[in-house]
């Protein structure tokens, strides 16, 4: 029998597809992951095979062993024949009042520094006032009032860059950052949209980090404008256990002078605005 004929004509097996290549990214043998679910490593090759199927609970046991975002634990869900067990509502849902409430008093309670909030495709979705006045200061009103991509500010040639004198180290980090959000979702064809689009920009250096590894933390942004320097050091921070996509996709940058200088700096700033 001709080998590729047989190739073409195997029949589609999304759920094993999707797991056997979750696992291999987590570098898991089906052993290790099985005695994680709590089923037997038999069911677990039958299901990777597509001899047998899953139910919704050992889907559900399987993604929680893989750590997998509750969007792909969506999509491992649908692809097996269920139904989406996570919402997906917009941030300003009345479902996520409370978790808005939590955002907005992070963002002020961390004033004169700057803060954002970003979505999983690095889009600021929310800025506190320092972010804003430091924006405006190096970008200008006019582009602070149309969308901003934390990823792209500090990548494109024509935004933060000129203004980055550290830039060669701060791209590479962000990469390695990106790349590795990017290679965590294979299926999210947004975002995969936008690291295509921040691999085109000009003058990228190729990300340097293995598959399976995490990045490190961001090294220090040092930012001129004229007479005014400032150093920033950034903290991620996610949003607890939420049960809802966005939530869980949404990212809290703060950022903290660098040294004593750049925050009477941010100080200087804030009295401006006062």
């Amino acid at each position: 029998m001709d080998t590729r004929a047989s190739k073409a004509f195997r029949p589609a097996n999304p759920v094993g597809d999707l797991l056997r290549g979750w696992r291999t990214r987590r570098a898991l043998s089906q052993a290790e992951l099985a005695f994680e679910a709590g089923i037997s490593i038999k069911h677990l090759s039958y299901v990777e095979t597509a001899k047998a199927t899953a139910s919704r609970d050992i889907l559900l046991q399987l993604a929680s062993a893989l750590d997998l975002s509750l969007r792909d634990r969506n999509a491992l869900l649908e692809a097996g024949g269920f139904a989406r067990q996570y919402g997906e509502r917009d941030l300003s849902a009345p479902e996520l009042a409370d978790a808005r409430r939590a955002i907005d008093l992070l963002l002020s309670r961390h004033e004169p520094f700057p803060a954002i909030v970003t979505d999983r495709r690095w889009n600021v979705m929310q800025a506190n006032r320092a972010a804003l006045r430091l924006m405006t200061m190096l970008l200008g009103e006019e582009r602070v009032q149309r969308p901003l991509n934390h990823m792209r500010m500090f990548l494109a040639p024509n935004e933060l860059k000129p203004f980055v004198e550290n830039w060669p180290g701060v791209a590479a980090a962000l990469l390695s950052r990106a790349r590795h959000e990017a290679m965590a979702a294979p299926l999210d064809e947004a975002l995969q949209s936008t690291w295509r689009e921040l691999m085109r920009l000009p003058d990228i250096p190729a990300p340097q980090i293995e598959e399976c590894a995490a990045p490190g933390p961001l090294c220090e942004v040092r930012l001129r404008k004229s007479e005014i320097g400032i150093g920033l050091i950034g903290a991620v921070l996610t949003l607890g256990t939420p049960q809802d996509v966005t939530l869980q996709e949404l990212r809290v940058e703060m950022f903290m002078p660098a040294d004593a200088a750049s925050e009477a700096a941010l100080v200087a700033l804030a009295a401006q605005d006062a």
